[in-house]
C-alpha cells in the first residue's frame, strides 16, 4: 500500500492531501500527520476503489506463456482484477469459461481408478511399474507423441490440489492417503514428489517434500515408487487414482478459483492472450501518471469520507457525500463516452457495418 505514500509526478499526491484536509478541516499535520492521510489515501484507492469502478483507461491485455505438459496457472490477482474474452491461443481464438459445469461437460476430468499392486505386510518401497500398471495409459493411442497424467498444483494461498491419489489400508485397518505434492524433482520436472497427508490432502504426515517426501511419480509415463508409512495389510488392494490426457494445442480456458486451466495440455510453449482490468494502483507507480490526474479531487473525497466515518462526524459525512458521488459520475463519464462509440455487438453486427474493410461472411 505505497502507491501514493510519496510524491509522484505532477504532484498528484499533494493535490490530493491538500484536499483531504480542506473537506475534513485539518489545514496542519498537528491535526493529521501526511502519513495518516496517505494511509487513508491508500486504503481507497487500492482496496475500494477498484470495487467502485471499472474504467476504459484499466483496460489491459494479460499475457502467459504455457509451459509444455503443464495445464494449470496462477492469475495474477494482485495486480490484475478479472480476465474477459476473448481468449486467444497464438492469435487463435478459443472458449473461455467461468463456470466448472460448462467447462467440464466439453473437457471433463476423466479418473482412471484403479488397484494394480497388493500390500505384503511391509512400508515397501512399493513400484507401480509402467508394464503392467493401469498408470501406463494403455489406451490412449500410440501414435500420440505426448501422453501422461495431470499433476498437482499449489496456488498462491498455499492450498494443495492433487491428481495423483494413492491410497492404502494399514495393518490395523487405518485408511492412508499418498498424493503427488506439486512439486517436481530439480533434476527431472516431470518427476514429482509424491507425499503422505491427511484426509486433507494438505497436511504432511510422513516424510516432507524436502527430504524427498514418500516417492515419486513419473507424470509421463505413470511409474509411481512410494514408501508408506505404516505396514500396508498384506492382500489388501493399493488403490489408485489419475487423469489420464493427451497433448495438444489448447482449445479452451476455465478461469475459476483465481487459476487459469487449459485444455488440452498444452504440448509446446504457447502465447495466451486475455483481456483483463489492472488495479488502479499501478496507475500512480507510473512516469505517465499525470494524465490520470482527472481522478485526484474523486479519490480526495473518497479518503476524506473514510476519515470522517472513523471520527463519528456524520453531518460533515452526509453534507459531502452528494459531492463525492458527483466526483464518481465524472470520473466514470470518460469510460461511458469511450463505450458509447460502440454498439452491442450481436449476431448481425457486421452485417451494418459502414467499414468497407472488414470481412463478414455474411
Amino acid at each position: 500500500m505505497s502507491a501514493l505514500n510519496t510524491p509522484t509526478p505532477g504532484g498528484i499526491f499533494a493535490d490530493i492531501e491538500q484536499w483531504v484536509r480542506r473537506i475534513i478541516k485539518a489545514p496542519n499535520v498537528q491535526s493529521i500527520t501526511s502519513k495518516t492521510i496517505g494511509d487513508y489515501v491508500n486504503r481507497f484507492y487500492v482496496y475500494e476503489a477498484p470495487q467502485r469502478l471499472q474504467l476504459f483507461e484499466l483496460k489491459r491485455q494479460y499475457t502467459f506463456e504455457t509451459i509444455p505438459n503443464i495445464f494449470e496457472y496462477q492469475f495474477d490477482y494482485t495486480n490484475y482484477q478479472n480476465l474477459l474474452p476473448p481468449v486467444y491461443v497464438d492469435g487463435v481464438q478459443i472458449g473461455f469459461f467461468q463456470s466448472n459445469e460448462q467447462f467440464y461437460k466439453l473437457y471433463p476430468e476423466l479418473v482412471l481408478n484403479e488397484q494394480p499392486i497388493m500390500g505384503n505386510s511391509t512400508t515397501g518401497p512399493y513400484t507401480l511399474n509402467v508394464a503392467d500398471s493401469p498408470l501406463s495409459i494403455p489406451n490412449i493411442p500410440p501414435f500420440i507423441a505426448t501422453r501422461g497424467i495431470l499433476r498437482a498444483f499449489v496456488d498462491d494461498l498455499g492450498n494443495r490440489l492433487p491428481y495423483v491419489y494413492i491410497t492404502y489400508t494399514d495393518v490395523n485397518s487405518y485408511t492412508h492417503f499418498i498424493v503427488d505434492s506439486g512439486t517436481t524433482s530439480v533434476a527431472n520436472a516431470n518427476l514429482g514428489i509424491l507425499i503422505e497427508t491427511d484426509s486433507t490432502f494438505q497436511t504432511i504426515l510422513g516424510p516432507s517434500i524436502v527430504s524427498g517426501g514418500s516417492g515419486t511419480v513419473n507424470y509421463l509415463t505413470g511409474v509411481c515408487t512410494f514408501t508408506t508409512l505404516a505396514d500396508v495389510m498384506a492382500g489388501s488392494n493399493i488403490n489408485t487414482q489419475c487423469s489420464p490426457y493427451s497433448s495438444g494445442v489448447p482449445r479452451i480456458a476455465l478461469f475459476f478459483n483465481n487459476t487459469i486451466k487449459m485444455y488440452p495440455v498444452p504440448d509446446r510453449t504457447y502465447k495466451v492472450q486475455f483481456d483483463t482490468y489492472i488495479t488502479p494502483a499501478q496507475f500512480l507507480t507510473t512516469t505517465s501518471a499525470l494524465q490520470f490526474s482527472y481522478m485526484a479531487e474523486w479519490i480526495a473525497r473518497g479518503a476524506a469520507r473514510k476519515i470522517l466515518t472513523d471520527n463519528v462526524d456524520m453531518d460533515q459525512f452526509n453534507f459531502y457525500e452528494p459531492l463525492f458521488r458527483e466526483q464518481e459520475n465524472l470520473v466514470l463519464r470518460r469510460t461511458s463516452r469511450q463505450n458509447s462509440t460502440q454498439r452491442t455487438p450481436t449476431i448481425f453486427s457486421s452485417q451494418t457495418s459502414q467499414n468497407p474493410y472488414l470481412y463478414t461472411q455474411y
